[in-house]
């Protein structure tokens, strides 16, 4: 009998150092939270938008990538007055890195097999597709900033390449 009286006893002091663990655990975990405890709907939401929160911006003036790096010199911002880009600019900046390579499943460049389906659809739906976006390739091609015209020249371009 004395044996499992011992055998209580101990498991009783295992339960009780659990449950003090536990608890020391806990008050650990709360003191280490930051924000206001008193308002846990406020410090979620203060949560939740941190981690959501943009990576970045995208400066789309030269004004606005002056402001948002001061330290660049003058010359190396490029400016509004800069002029046009050409159809091979808008392809090396934007269309490139797909399309040179045949990553997510961009047609390559120069490649005319793969080419000639797509020109026998037209101009307007290649240009649709490279607007709105087309299975792996994002509207724009990434590029929220080019002009329907740049997007025009850069697919005469390819075209061009690719007959």
């Amino acid at each position: 009998m004395s044996d499992d009286k011992e055998v209580l006893n101990s498991l009783g002091i295992v339960i009780g150092v659990l449950v003090a663990v536990a608890i020391i655990i806990s008050i650990i975990a709360v003191n280490l939270t930051d924000g206001d405890k008193s308002d846990s709907a406020s410090w979620q939401e203060k949560k939740v938008l941190d981690r959501i929160k943009p990576m970045g911006l995208v400066a789309t003036t030269a004004a606005e990538a002056q402001e948002a790096s001061p330290n660049i010199a003058t010359q190396d911002v490029v400016t509004e007055n800069a002029g046009p880009l050409s159809a091979e600019q808008v392809y090396n900046t934007a269309c490139l890195a797909c399309h040179a390579t045949g990553a997510a499943g961009a047609p390559k460049t120069g490649d005319i097999a793969i080419w000639a389906p797509r020109i026998a659809q037209g101009t307007d739906v290649l240009f649709e597709h490279a607007v709105k976006g087309f299975k792996g390739m994002p509207a724009r091609g990434g590029s929220p900033q080019l002009t329907d015209k740049n997007i025009s020249d850069a697919i005469d371009f390819m075209v061009t390449k690719s007959q």
